[in-house]
């Protein structure tokens, strides 16, 4: 299979499984390399790391679970494969510049805004 191909493919798959604990070893248990190898074809192609890849859709999903349900924050973390709250906080803040709380507050705000100027 073409490499390109098969990162393509990867990608589905990985976002198919984004929610629960997806780490490097799966993936690379799921690809049939070795993670050194993988995280290199990986980069190659798509210019991001894997680890950086999957923590970011993780983070893209939990922002959107947030926006769209009132699912504890808790929950959102956990079901993501965050194994605490105070680590996903860190790295929800750090992607999106605010804490997971204060992103459900604003994201609701507009949405109640958006809603009456329909």
């Amino acid at each position: 299979m073409r490499s390109e191909a098969f990162i393509h493919d990867l990608l589905d798959w990985i976002d198919n499984h984004i929610e629960g604990r997806l780490d490097l070893n799966t993936v690379s248990e799921r690809a049939g390399y070795s993670k050194w190898h993988l995280q290199r074809m990986f980069k190659e192609h798509t210019g991001l790391p894997l680890g950086e890849y999957i923590r970011a859709e993780k983070l893209k999903k939990s922002a959107d679970r947030l926006t769209n349900s009132d699912e504890p924050i808790l929950n959102v973390a956990i079901s993501l494969g965050f194994d605490s709250q105070q680590s996903f906080n860190r790295s929800f803040k750090r992607q999106f510049g605010q804490a997971p709380g204060a992103w459900r507050r604003t994201s609701s705000h507009a949405q109640s805004v958006e809603s009456m100027h329909r």
